[in-house]
């Protein structure tokens, strides 16, 4: 049996379950946790059912080593609260939160089917240029719809944007973890020593001062994104984590897919490059202006108009 994702260990092949694992256990009087969906840094999701509704969910758990980080659980809880305000098609709709009988605070949410956005880059490769914009204007669409609300996601990421098929044959994303999520003007939640989001992606800002950053930072990791989808790999060079946050907070990466690959179209790379602007001020002003930007490139999907736009 490989490493364990839930506690980190190596089980023997004999072992078909983790014993930190929570499958089969029941919370309350509501929900039957089944099979293991994921493992985050804060908290695993289970696959579950609704004991009394018999509706298929997930349920998503705070690690058992957090369970008495008060402040960490408020930003769990939060992440909860917010998603559930927001009413949005990016965003996994949240049913309940509580407490499990251990004292973990959890939270319900609908059960995705398709794939998170890393593990897709992984196995097909760079992706095409019309796909990239089309999901792209997706989430900032989604992130438009966080801003208004004051709230940054903070660590927008590719393994924390899932990709689900829709009906019609596309593609829908939702944006997950906002547990690292932050209202705007709650600084107290977050000092300098502490940062939130992830080094590949974060913006040189949010490095130098995490309290003080604001929705161009996503706007920042969503360049990152766009560039790991054109080209396959991220926009930084390093051997170290000292070396690879050394050159966050310098703005040391590349900000041109073009100039690795010939059918990027130019309108495309100059978003790209400006959303990965060092300062913020060089950026889009927000997440709706870059979507415009995004959408004026691309004109309305009909028949091959997007495979003649990009050379297809």
């Amino acid at each position: 049996m490989a490493d364990c994702q839930l506690c980190g260990a190596h089980h023997p092949d004999e072992v078909e379950v983790c014993p930190k694992s929570r499958s089969g256990q029941q919370i309350g009087d509501k929900y039957v946790l089944g099979p293991l969906l994921g493992v985050g840094g804060i908290a695993a999701v289970y696959a579950a059912e609704h004991a009394v509704l018999r509706r298929e969910i997930a349920v998503k758990i705070l690690h058992q080593r957090f369970a008495k980080d008060r402040e960490l659980a408020a930003r769990f809880v939060r992440e909860a609260r917010e998603t559930a305000g927001l009413g949005h098609p990016a965003f996994v709709r949240v049913y309940d939160a509580g407490t499990t009988p251990d004292g973990c605070a959890f939270i319900e949410m609908d059960r995705l089917e398709g794939r998170e956005l890393y593990s897709l880059r992984k196995a097909e490769g760079p992706f095409d240029p019309a796909r990239v914009v089309r999901l792209s204007i997706d989430i900032l669409d989604g992130l438009a719809a966080l801003h208004a609300r004051g709230v940054i996601h903070r660590d927008l990421k590719t393994q924390n944007i899932y990709v689900v098929p829709t009906a019609d044959g596309g593609e829908q994303i939702k944006l997950l973890d906002l547990g690292f999520a932050k209202v705007a003007d709650e600084l107290q939640l977050t000092s300098k020593d502490h940062i939130l989001g992830t080094p590949f992606y974060i913006s040189p800002e949010q490095y130098r001062d995490p309290s003080a950053v604001d929705a161009r930072a996503d706007l920042f990791s969503l360049g990152v994104v766009m560039f790991e989808l054109l080209i396959g790999d991220w926009p930084y060079e390093w051997t170290t984590k000292r070396d690879l946050l050394g050159k966050v907070l310098k703005g040391d990466l590349e900000r041109h897919p073009a100039e690795r690959r010939r059918d990027v179209p130019a309108w495309l790379d100059a978003i790209v490059a400006r959303s990965l602007a060092f300062a913020r001020e060089d950026r889009f002003e927000s997440a709706l202006a870059m979507k415009t930007a995004l959408e004026a490139g691309a004109p309305p999907e009909k028949p091959g108009l997007l495979s003649r736009l990009f050379g297809g």
